[in-house]
């Protein structure tokens, strides 16, 4: 091959590793961008608007449908301090986090990290717990990806325990939740 034309491959090559690059940096690590969605094999829609004002806060808003009905928002901040939830609403009343919950760490996510948050509600504390324990490859009907599994256990002052494993993916988001019961809920599409 002539010298020139190894040239022009490499600068071919670097140009698609910026290119690529540019595009994850983009979409961002944890996307959060107005309009975005994803729906789930559950027939769950989850929509993300905003920013809105919360008290006296800026958040973006992730809306959860169900045969298109809203049923529940949660209140999140990207940011330098990864993703906080300020809160959540469900069945027309708000229940703020005081203080807010760690949904996310700063990126990016390797196995092996851990991280831990509680906040306040009226009558109880709660807490996620939360665990990076691996990758894994997943293929759902949106795509084959390969996520990092997250083992999530929320705990309730009052005694209550729940475990999830959530396949996240930078740049796409959850692709895969498995439920305590062995339940498994899939991506099949997303909207960006």
């Amino acid at each position: 091959m002539r010298r020139a034309t190894r040239l022009a491959l490499r600068a071919l090559r670097a140009l698609l590793v910026v290119l690529v690059a540019g595009w994850a940096a983009a979409q961002g690590y944890y996307p959060a961008e107005t309009g975005y969605s994803w729906t789930y094999s559950s027939g769950e829609t989850q929509t993300l608007s905003g920013p809105r004002e919360l008290q006296g806060r800026e958040v973006m808003v992730l809306t959860h449908y169900l045969g298109g009905l809203p049923v529940s928002e949660d209140y999140l901040d990207y940011g330098e301090a990864g993703v906080l939830s300020y809160g959540s609403a469900s069945g027309g009343q708000l229940f703020p986090y005081d203080p807010p919950i760690v949904v996310y760490p700063p990126e990016p996510l390797t196995p092996g990290a851990k991280w831990t948050s509680t906040t306040q509600l009226p009558g109880f504390s709660l807490t996620l717990d939360s665990e990076v324990v691996g990758l894994r490859g997943v293929a759902t009907s949106a795509g084959r990806f390969n996520a990092l599994l997250i083992r999530q256990t929320t705990l309730t002052s009052n005694g209550g325990q729940t475990l999830l494993d959530i396949y996240f993916v930078p740049t796409v988001g959850i692709v895969r939740f498995v439920m305590q019961d062995g339940t498994t809920i899939d991506l099949i599409e997303k909207t960006f």
